[in-house]
């Protein structure tokens, strides 16, 4: 198992990644220098170098928006799924796990299940640094299924369009994500990933 400053420092990269496909406001690039400070990863370096200059509050409102050019939910690309089943097995995990969202974007959507994934590996770091080894290995069960269940379903798609736009950080972005998302021997594969339950998932004793 890693240890807890690894699990930091991957927290650390999901909120960067979180942060930088947010909406641009008046702190954003100094929050982006800030949150960036610990990372190792040249993509998210690179990704928050460039968004110094190119990032604007118009252009993610193309993007992103409600008629905008990125599709960003997940429950737009399950098709096999209600959209109320994918929010609410969201939701539950959310309430379970203490994840409070400040943002006003649906549960499914790409900002919410990165900032959630965030949350989550916060936890591990937590738990291995407490040695609570029996927790950290349930959580990062919890990880898995948040990757392959929900992320894996459009994250292909997602850097994809964020390349299309041909904007330098956004690109970045959607390398620093594949790699977390989709390793190298799943990308090109069919969108469809095993999708269970959070009830499946049982805590491990210590």
């Amino acid at each position: 198992m890693r240890s807890a400053d690894e699990f930091a420092e991957q927290a650390g990269d999901w909120t960067l990644m979180r942060l930088l496909l947010a909406r641009p406001s008046d702190n954003w690039r100094k929050q982006l220098l800030a949150e960036s400070a610990d990372t190792v990863d040249p993509e998210l370096t690179s990704a928050v170098q460039m968004a110094q200059a190119e990032g604007n509050d118009y252009f993610h409102e193309v993007l992103f928006g409600a008629d905008g050019l990125l599709t960003s939910r997940e429950s737009d690309y399950r098709f096999e799924r209600d959209r109320g089943a994918v929010i609410a097995d969201l939701e539950g995990m959310r309430e379970r796990f203490g994840f409070s969202w400040e943002g006003t974007e649906p549960a499914d959507h790409i900002l919410a299940l990165v900032g959630l994934m965030a949350h989550i590996v916060t936890l591990q770091a937590e738990a291995v640094r407490d040695d609570r080894i029996g927790e950290a290995l349930y959580l990062e069960g919890i990880a898995e299924w948040l990757r392959r269940g929900h992320l894996a379903w459009f994250t292909e798609q997602i850097a994809g369009a964020l390349n299309a736009t041909q904007v330098c950080y956004l690109s970045h972005v959607a390398h620093a994500l594949e790699q977390r998302v989709l390793p190298a021997g799943e990308r090109g594969k069919p969108a469809r990933r095993p999708s269970d339950s959070i009830r499946d998932h049982k805590p491990k004793n210590s």
